[in-house]
């Protein structure tokens, strides 16, 4: 596993007492999804842009930024160089009708197109405001928080406990991984090989991986039968949980957000500032 995989994978967590950290668990929640549905709303990728940007300015006031910055970077950059190359040249895209510019290749020109760049930059970005505004809800909320936030927006708690359950083996696997790894790479297990021998040393790690996750959900299994879990009475969460001023403040500011976006979408349509021909008004 790549140093910047393991990094990402390994994210949980990080105490705080900023203003983002103090937010009750159901307004962060809201916010994911109030956030990423604007976000889909608009084609216009300056709008999107200015939203990534303040999810990355969230981050850094919620001292996650590290965190966050990493994981939009290795994204969004990648994706949007790859939509560039796929999307803006003439047969990439079928609204392209803008040039860019030309370059020369192979003795032949090669024209970019307007339509297909902003294209290309505006879905990348889209995903990356997903990930980054769940990453916030996440990274300040802790785990028996978020099982109290999924509890009290009427949702079942076995649909709490999944989600808690996957977000706390993930890293334990991550962990596991790079064990194996290097246990393996102890007995002889050859790194620098081709292509193809080097998917099939992948075998090495995955036969024990997976015994050993099986092995894991067997306990767990048995530890959670031990404990009541399917026993039919109401659950009660290890952690109470309600709204604060800072959660009716953000909300109201939400709200007032909401009130103008719904005024510029209607009036303007979905590309207000950069008017791209192809996108079809609000």
């Amino acid at each position: 596993m790549s140093a910047v995989g393991s990094l990402l994978l390994k994210r949980a967590y990080t105490a705080g007492n900023t203003f983002f950290h103090r937010l009750d668990g159901r307004t962060k929640f809201i916010f994911f999804w109030w956030i990423s549905i604007i976000a889909y709303l608009f084609y216009d990728y300056v709008i999107v842009t200015i939203i990534v940007v303040a999810l990355l300015i969230l981050a850094r006031i919620a001292k996650i930024h590290k965190q966050i910055y990493l994981t939009e970077a290795v994204i969004i950059i990648p994706w949007i160089l790859v939509g560039i190359i796929i999307l803006s040249p003439s047969a990439g895209f079928q609204d392209n009708e803008t040039v860019l510019f030309t370059i020369k290749l192979f003795g032949r020109e090669l024209s970019f197109y307007y339509e297909g760049f902003a294209y290309a930059i505006t879905w990348p970005a889209r995903i990356g405001v997903c990930i980054g505004s769940a990453m916030l809800f996440y990274l300040t909320t802790p785990l028996a928080e978020i099982t109290s936030t999924i509890t009290r927006m009427k949702m079942s708690y076995k649909l709490a406990y999944m989600f808690t359950a996957a977000v706390q083996l993930i890293p334990i696997l991550a962990d596991e991984v790079s064990t194996i790894y290097q246990a393996q790479v102890s007995r002889g297990l050859k790194t620098d090989v081709g292509l193809i021998k080097k998917f099939k040393n992948y075998i090495a790690l995955v036969v024990p991986l997976t015994l050993s996750s099986l092995n894991k959900v067997q306990t767990r299994a048995i530890t959670l039968e031990s404990r009541g879990f399917t026993a039919p009475t109401k659950k009660t969460p290890l952690k109470e949980i309600a709204f604060k001023a800072e959660d009716f403040i953000f909300m109201a500011g939400m709200a007032a957000l909401t009130v103008l976006v719904i005024y510029i979408y209607l009036k303007y349509g979905s590309s207000p500032i950069v008017h791209l021909k192809y996108v079809v008004a609000g």
